[in-house]
């Protein structure tokens, strides 16, 4: 996992009082166990397409959508997981005094915080197909191997601004489950002491 980038911190104090009272060896365990249940918690937000705090994110522009649409594709369905890049690549890190949940996917801030994104005005080949027989053109765009017609247009500057869409983080219902997995260990160091 990376270490620049964003970093959100939940600074929970009943959190960081129940594992202060654990011993390091059992701290570690129940930050591992943490780090887990935070992946698990990620993935769902990820297949609810809501954010930790129960919000459901921003639909799709009917642009997005649009191209998303045919040959397989989902249209409005399944933000952020297309190619399940995103999704797939949240792990944790733990150490004795920490746990770390995220993704080294290079565009993953701006789908968490939002944001817009400058483009230059720039020179593009685009590739579509020719029906020779009609004498049309699909305005479609296509892939090079797909396309017998192609030829070169000016893309104007534009911007494109992306909604946050935030996936890590804590809900009321992941902060509920820590403390009771930092309860669970306690228990289980108390009971393996008292053996």
């Amino acid at each position: 996992m990376a270490v620049d980038g964003i970093r959100i911190v939940v600074d929970d104090a009943a959190v960081l009082a129940a594992l202060s009272r654990l011993e390091e060896r059992d701290r570690r365990a129940a930050l591992a166990t943490i780090g887990e249940k935070i992946v698990s918690a990620t993935h769902q937000r990820f297949q609810d397409e809501t954010g930790p705090d129960g919000k459901r994110w921003q639909r799709l522009s009917p642009r997005t959508a649009n191209k998303r649409s045919g040959a397989g594709r989902r249209g409005y369905n399944h933000i952020l997981r297309v190619s399940g890049a995103l999704s797939g690549d949240i792990s944790w890190e733990a150490d004795r005094e920490k746990v770390v949940v995220g993704t080294n996917i290079d565009y993953a801030a701006i789908q968490q915080l939002g944001g817009t994104i400058e483009k230059p005005a720039r020179r593009q080949t685009i590739y579509q197909r020719y029906d020779a027989k009609s004498g049309t053109l699909n305005q479609r765009f296509v892939k090079p191997a797909r396309s017998n017609f192609m030829r070169d247009v000016d893309v104007k500057a534009h911007t494109i601004t992306i909604p946050a869409r935030p996936y890590l983080g804590i809900s009321d219902e992941d902060r509920t489950d820590i403390l009771e997995i930092i309860a669970n260990q306690e228990r289980a160091a108390l009971q393996e002491r008292g053996r």
